[in-house]
């Protein structure tokens, strides 16, 4: 079985879940187009980078928008939970790394084809959530994927993130 981002569940509501995510480590590439082409073209440099440094695939391979309109990162989250001091530097310019601390999300699910419709349709709705349940957005929404292309598009599962805090001392 692939090894997929370690999370916790803290609580189930009827079209959510809240999450305790772990730190983990991440390989990245940023590239500017349609949110659907992007994570194509951002998936070759790294494969090649996971697959020269002998790193296992796992899942979900995400997906945010970047600072800048039309910018997209995508990112493999790198096996293990190491920082980033303990996976080799890429050989592509555009392929960096970076850790993502432990945080609190508030995350929705659904199966199908992934395309930037549904992705929003599924955020609009994931907000209508996290304010249901008095949390609040610390986050942007991240795209995740968990499956690979081959596997047939009604068993796919997608999720959209978002980071959230409780505004309670001490629990977010």
């Amino acid at each position: 079985m692939t090894e997929q981002q370690e999370y916790t569940v803290r609580t189930k509501y009827p079209d959510a879940e809240l999450r305790d995510y772990a730190r983990c480590t991440v390989a990245d590439v940023t590239l500017t187009g349609s949110a659907e082409r992007v994570g194509n073209r951002a998936f070759g440099p790294l494969v090649r980078y996971i697959s020269a440094k002998d790193l296992a695939m796992t899942a979900p391979v995400l997906q945010a928008e970047a600072s800048a309109e039309n910018q997209w990162t995508v990112s493999f989250v790198l096996p293990g939970g190491k920082s980033v001091a303990d996976y080799p530097l890429p050989d592509d310019a555009q392929v960096t790394l970076r850790e993502i601390p432990e945080h609190l999300a508030m995350a929705a699910q659904w199966t199908g084809r992934w395309t930037y419709s549904s992705v929003e349709q599924h955020t609009r709705l994931l907000r209508q959530s996290i304010a249901a349940a008095g949390l609040r957005e610390v986050g942007a929404p991240v795209w995740a994927r968990y499956d690979p292309p081959w596997k047939p598009w009604f068993l796919r599962r997608n999720e959209v993130l978002i980071e959230v805090a409780t505004d309670a001392p001490g629990t977010d």
